[in-house]
C-alpha cells in the first residue's frame, strides 16, 4: 500500500509552460509546497521577479506555496512525488537526466502525445528512461489550464496499472473544484489525450472554413470511432474512450476557444502553411506532432485512419485542404462500426 496523501507533501513539478503551472496553483491550493521546475532562463527570471507567467499563463498571481528552480536534480531531491508537464518532444532528454533520482519516487504524467521515434506513450517513455514503471501514473481529461488556474470546477482521470497508486494521486489532487476518477486502462487513457489533439486540429479547420455544425459533430463521432480502432489494436478498454479522457476531451478540445490545437486548424483554413504557423506560436501545439507519430503507427499496424492520414497529408506534405475534405467525403460506403 502506498501512504496516505493526507499530510503537506513536497512536490515537484518538471515543465513551467502553462498546464505545469496551472496544476502547481492547484496542488499550492490544496496546501501542498511546490518546486517548479523552469526551463527557459528568461521565464525564470520572470517568475522570480513578478510571481507570474507572463509567458504562458498570464494573468494568476502564484501563491507563496510555489518555488522555482533550473536545477533538476534539486527538483528530485526535494519532492516526495513529482508531477512531469515538459512538451512531448522534450519528455526523454529532460528525464534522462534525472532517471536515477526518480526510480522510487512516485510520477503523475501530465504530458500528452506519442514519441515519434519509438512510437512509445509518454508512460512508456518514462518506464523506460527510469527502468521501472512502478510508480508511473498519468492524468488526462478536459482541462484547460486557465480554467483549472481560476479555480472553475474541472473533472479529470487517473490511470496507473497499479489501483493502489491510482487511489493515492487521486487523493493527493482531488478537491471539491477538480473532480478526480481513476482507471486501470493506463494505455486508453494516454491515447485518448493524445489522440484529441490531432483531431482538435481536423475540427478547427472545419470552423475555420464554416462547413457547419452538422459536418463538425459527423467529424468528431468518426474521429472517436478512428481512436477507438487505434486504441483496440493497442490493448485498451473500448469503454475508456467513452469518458473524460476520450469523448470528454475531444469535445473540449475541439470546441472550446481555448484550444491551441484548435486554433492550429483555424489557421491552416486560412491558408497557412503549418511550420509558419508553428514557429509563430508561443506555446506548444502537441497535435502537430502527434499527427506524425499516429500515421506513422496506423501504417505499422495496419488500422485504418483515414482522418489522421489526411490530417498528416495537410500538415506535414501540404496537400490542398479540399482536396483532403474531398477524398475523406467520397471514400466507399461502409457500416458505421467500421
Amino acid at each position: 500500500m502506498v501512504n496516505s496523501p493526507s499530510e503537506e507533501k513536497k512536490l515537484g513539478v518538471i515543465g513551467a509552460g502553462a498546464w505545469g503551472t496551472a496544476f502547481s496553483i492547484h496542488l499550492a491550493r490544496k496546501g501542498n509546497r511546490i518546486l517548479l521546475w523552469v526551463y527557459e532562463k528568461e521565464l525564470f527570471e520572470i517568475l522570480r521577479d513578478f510571481k507570474e507567467n507572463r509567458l504562458y499563463l498570464p494573468g494568476f498571481v502564484l501563491p507563496h506555496e510555489i518555488e522555482y528552480t533550473h536545477d533538476l536534480e534539486m527538483v528530485a531531491e526535494f519532492s516526495q512525488d513529482i508531477v512531469i508537464a515538459t512538451p512531448s518532444y522534450a519528455l526523454r532528454n529532460t528525464i534522462e537526466k534525472i532517471a536515477p533520482f526518480l526510480k522510487d519516487k512516485r510520477i503523475l504524467i501530465l504530458t500528452k502525445g506519442i514519441e515519434i521515434d519509438t512510437l512509445r506513450l509518454m508512460n512508456q517513455v518514462v518506464a523506460h528512461t527510469v527502468g521501472s514503471d512502478r510508480f508511473i501514473s498519468v492524468l488526462s481529461g478536459p482541462s484547460f489550464a486557465k480554467e483549472v488556474a481560476r479555480g472553475q470546477f474541472t473533472s479529470v482521470v487517473v490511470a496507473s496499472k497499479d489501483k493502489d497508486l491510482s487511489k493515492y494521486i487521486q487523493g493527493l489532487i482531488h478537491s471539491d473544484t477538480f473532480r478526480v476518477y481513476t482507471s486501470e486502462d493506463i494505455i486508453g487513457v494516454e491515447l485518448g489525450g493524445a489522440m484529441k489533439n490531432v483531431m482538435a486540429i481536423g475540427a478547427g479547420i472545419i470552423e475555420g472554413l464554416e462547413l457547419g455544425t452538422n459536418t463538425k459533430a459527423a467529424f468528431i463521432t468518426r474521429a472517436l470511432a478512428e481512436i477507438k480502432r487505434l486504441g483496440k489494436a493497442l490493448g485498451a478498454k473500448d469503454n475508456t474512450f467513452m469518458g473524460l479522457s476520450g469523448v470528454g476531451d475531444l469535445v473540449l478540445t475541439s470546441y472550446g476557444s481555448l484550444s491551441r490545437n484548435r486554433k492550429f486548424g483555424l489557421e491552416l483554413a486560412k491558408g497557412r502553411k503549418s511550420k509558419e504557423i508553428i514557429d509563430s506560436q508561443n506555446a506548444v501545439v502537441e497535435g502537430y506532432f502527434t499527427i506524425k507519430a499516429a500515421y506513422i503507427m496506423s501504417k505499422r499496424t495496419s488500422i485504418d485512419m483515414p482522418i489522421t492520414e489526411e490530417l498528416y497529408k495537410i500538415v506535414y506534405e501540404d496537400k490542398d485542404i479540399r482536396e483532403s475534405i474531398s477524398d475523406i467525403t467520397n471514400r466507399g460506403l461502409k457500416e458505421e462500426d467500421e
